[in-house]
């Protein structure tokens, strides 16, 4: 968590009073508001753009980190494997599998 003596603040007085002055602040500063109630955070208020980024962000982080125990998994691979029936039941285990030629995936 954010020091909030390192971003701006503001009460949820000030946010109800006036919340696009708030936006606006966010939008300039580029950093997330810290709405406080008495005295302690309530909730952060930020920008589109700079939530849009983070969860951007947040999404690749989640990506390179999937990439990343993979490739682990891979490296370090113990040759233990699961059967199809293991993975997706007895019902559908084996089962053939119909490809439509026309689904537009081709």
């Amino acid at each position: 968590m954010l020091k909030t003596l390192d971003v701006p603040t503001t009460s949820i007085s000030d946010l109800k009073k006036n919340p696009g002055t708030l936006f606006k602040e966010a939008e300039d500063q580029g950093t997330g508001v810290y709405v406080l109630n008495r005295n302690t955070p309530a909730g952060i208020v930020m920008s589109v753009k700079d939530y849009e980024a983070m969860v951007k962000k947040l999404d690749q982080l989640e990506d390179l980190l999937v990439e990343k125990n993979a490739a682990s998994r891979l490296a370090n691979d113990s040759g233990e494997y699961y059967s199809d029936e293991e993975v997706r039941g007895k019902n559908k285990a084996n089962a053939s599998v119909e490809i439509d030629e026309n689904d537009g995936w081709e």
